[in-house]
């Protein structure tokens, strides 16, 4: 992922809670000449050092892992158009500021029941906290049991991150300012969402 210094972010525990909150993720590898890419949710476990998900069983992308073990993982956050308009002064042409981590690592698919149970029932509680009342994952529904056998679950050793918040830093304070400005006047979602992270970014760097 092409990161100039400005945009890079290197603080584990923001890349850490960017990949916990923006978890669907798109899981990409490759076999000879063809790429692959499956849209899934995956999770950080306990020591920040191994990824977990699952993918349809029917879903041939699995079958590749092994030849090829490597793959990449890029988890995508708020993203929006910046126009020139939004510049205090001078010379700007329009961009897009937007957010993401990308994790190489090496794939292995995880076999037994259990493993797969695991998984899925840390998807499912990490998923369903945010209500009131959580759907509860039964391991003994026989019918869960089943399902199982339909899907593909594994483990990603993590071997490189790379963090990327493309959010103006090469601007002006002024210019800055004046983006977040048009960004919070917006009524879409993501102009607000990129106008508070800018928001956060500058504060930080004072």
């Amino acid at each position: 992922m092409y990161t100039p210094p400005y945009f890079k972010i290197t603080e584990l525990e923001e890349i850490q809670s960017f990949i916990e909150q923006n978890g669907f993720a798109i899981l990409v590898s490759a076999q000879g000449g063809c790429i692959q890419e499956t849209h899934t949710p995956c999770f950080l476990d306990d020591h920040n050092e191994s990824l977990f998900g699952h993918l349809a069983r029917a879903n041939s992308q699995w079958k590749t892992w092994s030849e090829n073990e490597a793959v990449k993982v890029i988890f995508h956050g708020p993203h929006t158009y910046i126009s020139p308009q939004y510049y205090k002064a001078g010379f700007h042409v329009p961009t897009w500021n937007y957010t993401a981590v990308s994790v190489s690592g090496t794939i292995e698919i995880l076999n037994s029941n259990q493993e797969k149970l695991q998984v899925i029932q840390s998807l499912v509680e990490r998923n369903e906290s945010r209500f009131e009342n959580p759907w509860k994952f039964s391991s003994d529904d026989e019918r869960v049991i089943e399902l199982l056998a339909g899907i593909v679950c594994f483990k990603i050793k993590i071997m490189n991150t790379e963090a990327k918040f493309k959010l103006n830093q090469n601007k002006s304070q002024e210019d800055r300012l004046s983006v977040v400005s048009r960004l919070m006047k917006s009524e879409i979602p993501s102009d607000q969402q990129i106008g508070a992270l800018m928001e956060k970014a500058m504060k930080k760097k004072s």
